[in-house]
């Protein structure tokens, strides 16, 4: 390049900027950006970057090298001539021996670099985007006239790199707007449908004993492990046990552990910074942080992966941790709760799940009991649920007769809670005059309720109901007895039958321990 640059060359350059920029925006701008440039200067080489500061990478967004684009390139600038422009945030010049220079950069020898000239791109706060850069493979001398002109296009890369983050910004503002307003309105839907029912309800001993419990911890600060089966309302337990704490006016941040991919949980939990991986495009707070002060409640917890496991781990005990791709440690004040239907006891047994995180979680266990171990609940349940049920949907409120008290105990509900709400809507839906229940639609597996006889004579029962009583019995003994069935303590004796025939019964009833 030569040393003296004419005012018709300057003028040149910058005619062939405007005709190729002007009508362009985006990915076809920094193309023809960086293909121009090259073409002007007469260079091997010009290539445009994004600078990602968490992981001390550039990555090209065009890079135009004799005659051909090359795609995807990306670099550490730690040993390179690009690791100056960004650190000290100035235009640097290598006029030769650009390779003896930095013998470190693996990429210098493989394009045959010789000189090299960079500028930062940065936005009108002075903060750091990206790079504009060129190479060739013989000496660069740059004169005032060139330098002027390669300012110009370095500040004109700058403006529309610097646009499209301010426009990727506005996107994920509005994209996180739709899903806070999503959020807001399912929480407004919640609070209806739950206002006057919030209450843990059940009058049965082992709600009043989970009641008791669940007094005694809320107001202290113990992680607490509630567990339980599907659908027996631990997501309920854990809302209460945050509702009477000393943090009830602080967040209650929930997470399905399920839910949530396994390679951006760690993510999801403890945040990440711009840049950190693929689509990170700003930096978000992890649900720690934002449950601080508060309670993080961790919902399916035996689903998490043993990597982050370990993580979780020095969250509990240290009460700190770092955003995925940052170096700075951050503490939080957050009290735990966990649920999970899993056996984890068991799951430490197989390998699965630490037991050091085990008993950092199982400091104080409360067991949520299933619905088939709570007798006359289910009435009460059944009672709040369809009044509900009725004002959501505009329905006259069925009342409960005889046989549905009778259908609704004799099921031995599976699915616990979950599965009532869902009968008994259906139930109500379906109904054929608004007065009474169709559970013998809603529960078809159940026989038509018996036809009641004289006065003060027991019902006939079908043979279905027969077995579904039985079924029903031997539960509860299994319950009763902890699954033991042989031994004097065993279900067995507790039913007087033979261990063998027992064991026979639970089988062909489908009947599992």
């Amino acid at each position: 390049m030569s040393a003296d640059v004419s005012p018709a060359f300057d003028q040149r350059l910058l005619d062939t900027l405007v005709r190729a920029l002007a009508s362009s925006s985006g990915q076809p701008f920094f193309e023809q950006l960086v293909r121009q440039l090259a073409l002007v200067l007469g260079v091997k080489g010009a290539w445009v970057t994004e600078w990602l500061p968490a992981r001390r990478r550039l990555r090209a967004l065009a890079f135009w090298f004799d005659d051909h684009y090359i795609e995807d390139y990306e670099y550490d600038i730690g040993g390179t001539p690009c690791e100056p422009v960004i650190n000290r945030c100035e235009l640097t010049l290598v006029p030769e021996r650009v390779i003896e220079l930095y013998p470190q950069d693996p990429d210098l020898p493989a394009l045959g670099a010789v000189s090299y000239l960079a500028q930062p791109l940065v936005d009108a706060g002075g903060v750091v985007l990206g790079h504009l850069a060129v190479l060739d493979d013989k000496p660069l001398t740059a004169s005032p006239g060139v330098l002027s002109v390669f300012r110009l296009f370095t500040a004109r890369a700058g403006a529309e790199l610097a646009r499209l983050w301010r426009d990727q910004a506005l996107a994920e503002r509005e994209t996180r707007l739709r899903v806070l307003t999503a959020e807001a309105a399912q929480l407004r839907e919640d609070i209806r449908q739950l206002q006057g029912e919030a209450e843990i309800l059940g009058e049965s001993p082992p709600m009043r004993r989970m009641r008791e419990e669940l007094g005694r911890v809320a107001a202290l600060d113990t992680t607490v492990l509630i567990t339980g089966e599907t659908g027996t309302g631990k997501e309920l337990v854990a809302s209460a046990l945050h509702r009477q704490s000393g943090r009830a006016a602080m967040p209650f941040v929930r997470v399905n552990c399920a839910a949530i991919a396994p390679g951006l949980q760690e993510s999801e939990f403890f945040g990440h910074e711009k840049g950190a991986f693929t689509g990170a495009l700003q930096r978000r707070e992890g649900r720690f942080k934002q449950a601080d002060g508060g309670t993080l409640f961790l919902d399916e917890v035996g689903e998490m992966p043993p990597d982050l496991q370990a993580k979780l781990l020095r969250v509990l005990q240290e009460g700190e941790f770092e955003r995925v791709g940052g170096g700075r440690t951050e503490k939080v004040d957050v009290r735990l709760l966990a649920a999970t239907h899993r056996d984890l006891a068991a799951m430490v047994a197989a390998g699965t799940f630490r037991q050091d995180l085990w008993y950092r979680l199982n400091v104080f266990p409360l067991r949520v009991p299933p619905l088939r171990e709570r007798g006359d609940d289910i009435l009460l349940l059944a009672r709040a649920l369809l009044a509900r049920f009725a004002r959501r949907h505009g329905l006259p409120l069925p009342e409960l007769n005889e046989q549905d008290e009778r259908r609704l105990r004799g099921y031995p509900w599976p699915g616990n809670v979950r599965e009532l709400e869902n009968v008994l809507e259906r139930a109500l839906i379906i109904s054929p005059d608004g007065r009474r229940l169709a559970l013998d639609r809603a529960l078809p597996e159940m026989a038509p309720a018996p036809l009641p006889m004289g006065p003060g004579e027991p019902a006939i029962l079908t043979a279905a109901e027969l077995a579904a009583l039985e079924k029903a019995n031997l539960e509860r003994a299994l319950v009763h007895c902890h699954g033991k069935i042989a031994g004097a303590d065993g279900a067995a004796a507790l039913l007087g039958l033979h261990p063998n025939t027992l064991s026979s019964r639970l089988k062909s009833l489908g009947i599992k321990r």
